[in-house]
C-alpha cells in the first residue's frame, strides 16, 4: 500500500483580537495537544476527537504506512506570528525532505489562519509544500467548517475535506473521511497515472450568522442533509 506522509498546523484567525498567536501558544498544550512531531504523532492522537486522529487509525485500517512529520495548534487569537508560521512551516517542509520517499501528503489544517504577512495562511503553506514536492504529488487537506477557503488552497490541493457540524463532533470523522478520499484517489491514480480530480470552488455572497449555523436544527441541517443526498448521487 502507499506511504503517507502526514503533518498538521491549525489557527483560527480573529484579525480583530488583541492578542496574537506566538510561538510559545503552538509549543504548548490548550484544548487539544501542544506541538507533537514524529512517530509521537502516532501515538497521542489515535482516539483524539481531531482530523489527525480520525485519519490515523482509517489509513492503518486501509493498510498504509504513515510518516508522521509535526503536527500544532493554539486558540482562535489575532495573527499568527512570522516567527510562528515560519519555525512550523520549515519543520513541515524539512519533515518532507526527510520523509522521501512518500506517495501522497495529509494536511490537518483548519482554513482561516491569516499569519503577520500572509492573509491566506494556508494558501502560503500549501504553495510552498507544492513547491519542493512537485505538482503531481497528491495532497489532500482536511479543514474546519468555518475555512476561509480560498481559490489558491484549492489549487494547491487535490481534495479539501471539511467538517460538516457545528458544534463541531465530526472532526475525527473527517479525517476518517480525508482517509478514505486519499486512498480512493491513490487507487484512481494506479490505474491512470494522469488522473486529476474535478474541484470547484464558489464563494457565496453573504455571511450566515452563528445563531444559524448549528448543524442539529433547520436551515442548516437542510443543507448538509442535501449535500449528503449529492454525494451519494
Amino acid at each position: 500500500m502507499a506511504r503517507i506522509a502526514l503533518a498538521g498546523f491549525m489557527h483560527e484567525t480573529n484579525t480583530f483580537a488583541p492578542i496574537k498567536a506566538t510561538w510559545q501558544d503552538f509549543v504548548r498544550a490548550e484544548s487539544f495537544p501542544g506541538l507533537t512531531q514524529g512517530t509521537d504523532i502516532l501515538d497521542v492522537f489515535p482516539g483524539i476527537n481531531i482530523g489527525t486522529g480520525g485519519f490515523i487509525a482509517q489509513a492503518r485500517q486501509l493498510g498504509h504506512t504513515l510518516l508522521p512529520i509535526a503536527w500544532a495548534e493554539t486558540v482562535p487569537s489575532a495573527h499568527v506570528t512570522v516567527e510562528a508560521f515560519e519555525t512550523m512551516s520549515d519543520l513541515i517542509l524539512q519533515g518532507l525532505r526527510e520523509q522521501q520517499p512518500y506517495d501522497a501528503i495529509y494536511l490537518d489544517l483548519h482554513g482561516a489562519m491569516v499569519s503577520e504577512q500572509f492573509q491566506d495562511g494556508e494558501g502560503e503553506l500549501l504553495r510552498r509544500v507544492r513547491e519542493q514536492v512537485g505538482p503531481d504529488m497528491p495532497i489532500v487537506v482536511s479543514l474546519d467548517l468555518h475555512s476561509n477557503t480560498t481559490q489558491a488552497m484549492l489549487d494547491l490541493s487535490d481534495g479539501l475535506i471539511a467538517y460538516r457540524t457545528y458544534p463541531h463532533i465530526d472532526m475525527a470523522d473527517t479525517g476518517a473521511r480525508a482517509a478514505r478520499y486519499l486512498d480512493a484517489l491513490l487507487r484512481e491514480l494506479s490505474d491512470n497515472s494522469s488522473f486529476k480530480p474535478a474541484k470547484a470552488r464558489r464563494a457565496l455572497p453573504f455571511l450566515m450568522p452563528m445563531i444559524g449555523q448549528c448543524t442539529m436544527v433547520q436551515p442548516t441541517l437542510g443543507v448538509y442533509q442535501e449535500l449528503e443526498r449529492l454525494e451519494q448521487s
